[in-house]
């Protein structure tokens, strides 16, 4: 017998939306013990009925209780093994091309800085390296003010115990929406030193109706700053679709297995394990399904393969294999390495991913 909300979404394919709607407001999850099935529930709510009142802001948490509205989401997500395992591959890299290079004076840029925890992480791997560099550059963009102070206090405080001058430049935007002026400025003062990383970020960019592919755009204009190394972390699944009855079914798929990984998540405790569902993936779950128009949606994952083209098509080349993969102690996890990209796996099935490129400096001198 097919799962209520899955028949749900089945009667709205078929056109019976009337039928759907009863169906739908006649179900009753309880938040804690039906977690996956509250929170989708919830979101075609939104999308049935426009008149509907959430309790709270999902992004909040929906908190029923005080133990719950104390919970730091971004803490507990640090817990998640799928998620802390691509940042030990991608980490090491991003220090490897910084040290790499032998540059004295070298930038890192991070395209969704945050409150600058793993830009801290890489400068100390760096730190670590045989031959540091003299001056190293974070370029952090961060479209939200106060996480980017805080994230220059953390940055700049970090810095006084490396061996290296730490210099800091802010930017409150997404990588989109700078100007062409601001990419020449970029250019100018950080091109040919800088290593790119952009960890779950990219997936939110939004291309206009009739204004072309704004990722491709922002990924050349990224190949163009001639970066020492690019490392881009994103999960495997595709929401860019308009299809919703598609893209139902793709985040029913990725988001249920991502909510088995945190219920086996021993570090968690039971009302974190409700928050990271409910307050953060959920959030993300009523984005992609309870907006209609491709414009109003900004979680678009999409395969990874379909990252890989987008970086081949702007001038990079991916590595082809990425080295020292993190051994993994875990009985339904696994780090696999496949053709210009490592996968982090769920009983058996990729769920984030890394992939690392680089500029051919032929190719970049020859088609700038």
């Amino acid at each position: 017998m097919p799962h209520p909300l899955l028949e749900v979404v089945q009667l709205l394919k078929e056109g019976s939306v009337r039928t759907a709607y009863h169906l739908l407001h006649s179900l009753d999850y309880d938040r804690k013990t039906q977690t996956k099935d509250y929170v989708f529930a919830d979101a075609l709510k939104k999308k049935l009925d426009v008149d509907y009142i959430e309790q709270a802001n999902v992004y909040l948490g929906k908190y029923d209780d005080e133990e719950d509205s104390q919970i730091d989401i971004f803490d507990a997500l640090a817990k998640v093994p799928v998620l802390t395992y691509s940042y030990q591959i991608g980490n090491p890299l991003l220090a490897q091309y910084i040290t790499e290079s032998g540059l004295a004076d070298v930038a890192y840029m991070d395209l969704g800085l945050g409150k600058g925890s793993q830009a801290i992480a890489v400068m100390k791997l760096v730190a670590q390296r045989e031959h540091p560099p003299e001056k190293f550059t974070v370029i952090g963009l961060e479209p939200v003010p106060a996480s980017l102070d805080a994230a220059e206090r953390a940055i700049r405080e970090a810095g006084k115990d490396l061996p290296f001058a730490v210099d800091f430049v802010g930017i409150d935007k997404c990588a989109e929406d700078l100007s062409w002026e601001e990419w020449q400025d970029l250019r100018q003062c950080f091109g040919g030193k800088v290593t790119i990383n952009a960890a779950y970020s990219l997936h939110h960019i939004v291309s206009e109706p009739h204004e072309g592919d704004e990722r491709d755009r922002v990924l050349r204009q990224l190949y163009l700053l001639n970066p020492l190394g690019f490392v881009l972390l994103e999960g495997d699944a595709n929401h860019n679709i308009e299809d919703f009855f598609q893209r139902f079914h793709n985040c029913w798929e990725f988001y249920g297995t991502f909510f088995d990984i945190v219920d086996g998540v021993n570090e968690l405790t039971d009302a974190e394990k409700v928050a990271l569902k409910v307050g953060f993936f959920g959030r993300e779950i009523e984005d992609i399904l309870s907006e209609d128009e491709m414009a109003n949606r900004h979680e678009r994952l999409e395969p990874l393969s379909v990252w890989a083209e987008r970086l081949v098509r702007a001038g990079f080349y991916l590595k082809k294999e990425i080295p020292n993969l993190p051994p993994v102690n875990h009985p339904t996890l696994a780090v696999r390495q496949y053709r210009g990209h490592v996968g982090v796996e769920y009983n058996h099935r990729t769920i984030v991913g890394v992939l690392a490129a680089q500029v051919d400096k032929y190719d970049l001198l020859h088609k700038a």
